[in-house]
């Protein structure tokens, strides 16, 4: 079985998915990072074509809808273990079904499409509460994050329209990437944890950080505590890059 193997961008990957389909044999695709070799998948690398990702694309949007098109999107941001695998099926039921395939809830396919965008989804809409800015230098803000999926395309845009007045950098440091946003435009970027931990220690704003912790603890209700619920909606894997939970 040929196995196409892409760079892990989503031109790379829907470069990948027109080589399968123009395949049409028994074939399957991955990510760069995720590919294990074996005897009997034969891999086959493929660069990124902007004209073929283009193509891929506005035939995904034209003859399987837009909200298949999206789902392909967060399927690839979720980064989860034979995702681009799961995205080629996916693909491949659509091409059959249209636009329609998405109420086709009985499909083992789709209710794993399902649960995996509505995990990107959740993350992407809890992280828009859960960011902290720290000022780095005068109306330049920088914020470190750690989701579990490559949610910072999706809240780039978000944060750029409820602050467009001030330049800020997004630092994901999982995955060492970054959204600068210059008063412009919303630019991607490589950044490492070293690059993440100088600018941290600009920090122009320690007595408003102190402020804000001095003010979560005092509004904070000790006979209501309720540490499960708590954890629930604020899991702790997020703690350490919120203010108010420094020490």
């Amino acid at each position: 079985m040929i196995e196409y193997i892409h760079d892990g961008t989503f031109e790379g990957l829907l470069t990948a998915v027109y080589h399968a389909f123009r395949h049409g044999g028994d074939c399957t695709i991955s990510r760069a990072g995720a590919h294990a070799p074996n005897l009997l998948d034969e891999p086959v690398t493929v660069e990124p074509s902007e004209e073929l990702f283009d193509r891929v694309y506005r035939g995904i949007k034209r003859r399987m809808g837009f909200e298949t098109l999206k789902n392909v999107y967060y399927l690839h941001l979720s980064e989860a273990r034979g995702v681009d695998a799961l995205i080629l099926e996916y693909l491949r039921l659509a091409a059959k079904r249209g636009p329609r395939v998405n109420l086709a809830k009985n499909q083992d396919t789709i209710l794993k499409v399902d649960r995996y965008v509505r995990q990107v989804g959740h993350e992407a809409h809890r992280f828009t509460g859960f960011l902290r800015f720290t000022r780095v230098a005068p109306r330049q803000f920088y914020a470190a994050i750690e989701p579990d999926h490559n949610i910072l395309p999706l809240i780039a845009g978000h944060f750029t329209r409820r602050f467009s007045d001030q330049c800020f950098i997004i630092h994901d440091l999982k995955r060492e990437s970054a959204a600068l946003y210059n008063l412009n435009e919303v630019v991607m970027a490589g950044m490492t944890r070293e690059q993440g931990d100088r600018l941290q220690q600009h920090t122009c704003d320690e007595s408003f950080d102190r402020l804000w912790r001095e003010f979560y603890q005092a509004v904070n209700i000790e006979e209501r505590r309720n540490e499960s619920l708590r954890r629930q909606l604020l899991p702790r894997r997020y703690w350490k890059h919120l203010t108010e939970l420094m020490e």
